[in-house]
């Protein structure tokens, strides 16, 4: 079961930006539900205040929970 995400704001809308605020993988991510299409985005990245987040390829958008 995925649960709705949410953009992350303010500045991820650029893979570079996202890559560099959320520089460490996390193999064991959760998913969530794109706001945008609706697909599935695993929540692979972490951020070091620990936030967890994931890419959308088909909005090009950060999204996180």
């Amino acid at each position: 079961m995925s649960l709705p995400g949410q953009w992350l704001q303010p500045r991820h809308g650029s893979k570079e930006a996202f890559d560099k605020d959320f520089p460490t993988l996390d193999v064991k991510g959760a998913e969530a539900l794109c706001p945008g299409c609706k697909e599935r985005v695993k929540l692979t990245r972490k951020s070091p205040a620990g936030k967890t987040g994931g890419w959308c390829a088909k909005c090009n958008r950060g999204v996180g929970l």
